[in-house]
């Protein structure tokens, strides 16, 4: 059995910090649009404006009605064109 060695990973992700540290510094434009884009996201889904709440005030001034009725609704059969079992065959 083969033990799992952790340094080749360590290198790797590394060398992908040292990659994104470098292109960040060199040209942060492709970097800070994305980050913006996410953070203003971010913010209003955590901090939603108050135009998309939904009002809670209104659902608890709402008095739930007082008597439930259970109401049936009667099916009717509709007559479809798949042959009965008693119909004799019906031939060309």
């Amino acid at each position: 059995m083969r033990r799992y060695r952790p340094y080749i990973g360590y290198i790797i992700f590394g060398l992908i910090a040292i990659g994104i540290l470098s292109n960040l510094l060199d040209n942060p434009g492709p970097f800070i649009i994305p980050l913006v884009v996410f953070g203003i996201i971010f913010y209003l889904y955590k901090f939603p404006p108050n135009r998309f709440r939904k009002r809670s005030s209104a659902r608890s001034t709402k008095q739930p009605s007082k008597t439930k009725t259970n109401k049936r609704t009667t099916f009717r059969v509709i007559r479809g064109n798949k042959r009965d079992d008693d119909d004799p065959p019906r031939y060309h």
